[in-house]
């Protein structure tokens, strides 16, 4: 059994197809579904089915899935230690983003990072789900660091390195009846509310918090989400960083104490972050934007 082999399975794992996993992996796609068959013969075991909608893990094909990622793991670690005591900082970095970030200026930490390390690749990943996406790949390996945000500075499993504290406001029309004034939870029973997807840390926020409110869209993109606000369509919740962005909407705080927002850096609590990843973290955690 070859490292390469591992490599294959999993990228036709993430990718599908045979096609796509070869370009991921700049091989051609011979090569890719050669090792595969390679590997299948091997374990004495069928890891695909290869189906109309792509490649479809077989039972034993997920139970080959978190061992093979622990193996590629164990090959990262020592070539880790290995740059680490030459004084080296290189390698493949996997990390979960968010589609809207205000106390980052991630274009220019990226930037800054391939400068100063040229020899470190970031894979950056936005996922659908939001908060929740980032959390999942880091408890099934995919992702080596994510973005995390929320009302806790904790997380169960998930080792957090704390970047920007803000709160959570309310944003309306400045003609709402709500507008700039501190709310309770009782004010927004009935109010027609501009949603984000399930997953998303703020959706998550809305449903702990105002269960009463009436959810009249879902929407993925925080600027359309003001927009409608501005136009009185309904009401939504953002970090204050976020609003800030907009002159056509009014904002709020909740009456008593302000909604607390986290943003954070987290990996799995069981894993150690490769030097690479360290630098990542360390370089998000000193960049928050003034």
């Amino acid at each position: 059994m070859e490292i390469r082999q591992i490599e294959c399975f999993l990228a036709c794992q993430e990718h599908r197809s045979f096609t796509a996993a070869a370009r991921s992996l700049n091989l051609v796609q011979s090569a890719v579904s050669t090792s595969v068959a390679k590997l299948e013969h091997e374990l004495g075991a069928r890891l695909f089915d290869r189906t109309p909608r792509g490649l479809e893990l077989t039972d034993a094909g997920r139970a080959a899935v978190a061992p093979a990622r622990t193996m590629l793991r164990a090959r990262l670690e020592i070539t880790d230690g290995i740059d680490r005591s030459r004084g080296q900082v290189r390698g493949e970095v996997v990390v979960g983003n968010f589609m809207n970030i205000h106390t980052l200026d991630m274009a220019s930490i990226i930037a800054d990072l391939h400068v100063r390390y040229p020899e470190v690749t970031l894979q950056m990943r936005q996922n659908i789900s939001g908060v929740r996406g980032n959390i999942a790949g880091l408890r099934d390996g995919s992702l080596e660091i994510a973005l995390v945000a929320g009302m806790s500075e904790q997380i169960p499993g998930l080792t957090l390195y704390p970047i920007s504290s803000e709160s959570i406001v309310l944003c309306t029309a400045p003609g709402n009846p709500l507008a700039g004034r501190p709310f309770e939870a009782a004010d927004l029973e009935g109010v027609r509310f501009i949603d984000f997807a399930p997953g998303w840390g703020i959706r998550g926020v809305a449903d702990a918090l105002f269960p009463g409110r009436r959810s009249v869209i879902e929407v993925a993109d925080q600027i359309f989400a003001m927009e409608l606000a501005a136009k009185d369509f309904g009401v939504l919740l953002l970090p204050r960083s976020a609003a800030a962005v907009s002159d056509s909407i009014v904002r709020a705080e909740r009456a008593g104490s302000p909604i607390p927002w986290h943003l954070s850096v987290a990996h799995d609590a069981r894993r150690t972050p490769s030097n690479a990843a360290r630098t990542v973290i360390d370089a998000l955690c000193r960049c928050r934007r003034e």
